[in-house]
């Protein structure tokens, strides 16, 4: 089934860019998810970055739609990307989905960042006039290197956090 979520660019003004380590692959994203029932892309995009970061944001700039067939295994995902600024100087606590928050400076981005938040942030300071519709492909390699991830993920999800109970009950 094709999934929908929404991501944000969170600029400064000194043009750096809010990113989050996820936990479950360690690699730097954007702060985004899934819209939930009755959630309008724009909400869902200001509750995942003070979710997975902490910062409130408010929404500056609807960037575009990413359509990326190969994701959500192979339903595909549509992506709303807005441009955002914070609003907040100190974030509040993030849930336990980011490991790690922090600005990077546009030209200076971490080398372990997922592919398409690239194009996101490119597109983003580009600051189109109109919005973008664009469609996002990963390489075969990728896509099965992406799949083979997930599924060790949810194998883990579901192993893990019975051993974490476990030793919080000790």
């Amino acid at each position: 089934m094709q999934t929908k979520g929404s991501s944000c660019v969170v600029i400064n003004e000194k043009e750096e860019v809010l990113l989050v380590l996820r936990e479950d692959f360690r690699i730097w994203a954007l702060p985004g998810g899934g819209l939930e029932q009755d959630e309008t892309w724009e909400q869902a995009a200001v509750r995942e970055t003070l979710e997975e970061t902490g910062y409130q944001v408010v929404i500056k700039q609807f960037v575009g739609e990413y359509w990326r067939p190969q994701m959500s295994h192979g339903h595909g995902d549509l992506r709303h990307v807005f441009l955002a600024q914070a609003i907040n100087d100190t974030p509040s606590p993030h849930d336990k989905e980011s490991i790690d928050v922090r600005w990077f400076l546009a030209a200076a981005l971490p080398k372990r960042m997922f592919r398409f938040s690239r194009e996101h942030i490119d597109d983003a300071l580009a600051r189109p006039t109109a919005p973008l519709k664009k469609e996002q492909r990963l390489p075969l390699w990728m896509d099965v290197g992406i799949r083979m991830a997930y599924l060790m993920r949810n194998l883990l999800d579901k192993i893990l956090p019975i051993r974490h109970d476990e030793q919080e009950k000790i």
